[in-house]
């Protein structure tokens, strides 16, 4: 496999009040801890929906505010035009990935199960994603559901949704 890891970044963080990727976690922006946690885990990186230095970016597509999917259709479509099999993606404010995530989810697809956000997903995948969004449905739930993907126990790991779940 050949893995390009993404980091969903592009949501507006109106429940935690400010930007959630910049705040600080043990003196590091939440993104940089995801970074961190996927870069070793992968052939590349991208984030998507926002510019983060020194990192390659990507725009959220079809379009932007489409949530999570938006975010993942956009790193699977930059996967399959640029050689990679899989997308392992996470959202910018999930705390405590595992160092062996791709391992757990593999071969795909597949979510972690109660963070569904975080996914392992085949690069073959993004017109079917493309396709979906144009759909009524357009939650993560449903996407999961018409690609049978598997709901894998990969630990505990902290979603920071409000400023006072980073000094847990």
């Amino acid at each position: 496999m050949k893995i390009l890891a993404a980091i969903l970044a592009g949501g507006r963080s109106t429940r935690f009040g400010t930007d959630k990727a910049q705040a600080l976690h043990h003196g590091q922006p939440l993104v940089d801890h995801i970074i961190a946690a996927l870069t070793p885990q992968s052939s590349a990186l991208v984030i998507t929906g926002r510019n983060h230095p020194g990192h390659t970016s990507i725009a959220d597509c079809p379009a932007p505010d489409l949530g999570p999917l938006g975010g993942l259709c956009a790193a699977l479509h930059h996967a399959a035009a640029n050689g990679f099999t899989h997308v392992l993606c996470a959202p910018c404010d999930t705390l405590d990935l595992p160092p062996d995530l791709t391992q757990r989810l593999a071969p795909g697809p597949a979510v972690a199960l109660g963070q569904r956000t975080i996914g392992l997903w085949p690069a073959t995948l993004a017109a079917s994603l493309t396709t979906h969004l144009q759909g009524p449905d357009r939650s993560i739930r449903h996407w999961i559901a018409a690609t049978n993907a598997r709901e894998i126990d990969c630990g505990p790991m902290r979603n920071i949704n409000h400023p006072t779940d980073l000094a847990k």
